[in-house]
């Protein structure tokens, strides 16, 4: 043992006796609960069942969102492809201003 628990010990050992084991292992117990109950509810402490579902949640809508992006993108990337076709067959330089100058 550490001396750090020895000390623990100690200070707890005195209450014991005063106040009976069973009214102090109480007291420690519901430290315990409330340390518990506050790392469930900052979600410190999650269940495998509801971390394993929020994961397959998270996998699902990430797919649907990659399909819509890709949907709303696709028109866009046509046209982009269609400019740099049409901009070959011109053979005309990018770096042109619009007169013509450079």
């Amino acid at each position: 043992m550490e001396s750090s628990e020895l000390t623990t010990m100690e200070k707890l050992l005195p209450l014991a006796e005063r106040y009976g084991l069973a009214v102090v292992l109480t007291f420690i117990l519901l430290m315990i609960l409330v340390v518990l109950v506050r790392m469930i509810i900052q979600g410190d402490l999650v269940s495998r069942r509801l971390l394993e579902k929020a994961e397959e949640d998270r996998d699902r809508l990430q797919a649907i969102l990659d399909k819509e992006r890709e949907e709303l993108w696709e028109p866009v990337l046509d046209v982009f492809k269609s400019i740099k076709k049409v901009e070959k067959s011109d053979g005309s330089d990018s770096s042109c201003g619009p007169d013509g100058s450079k």
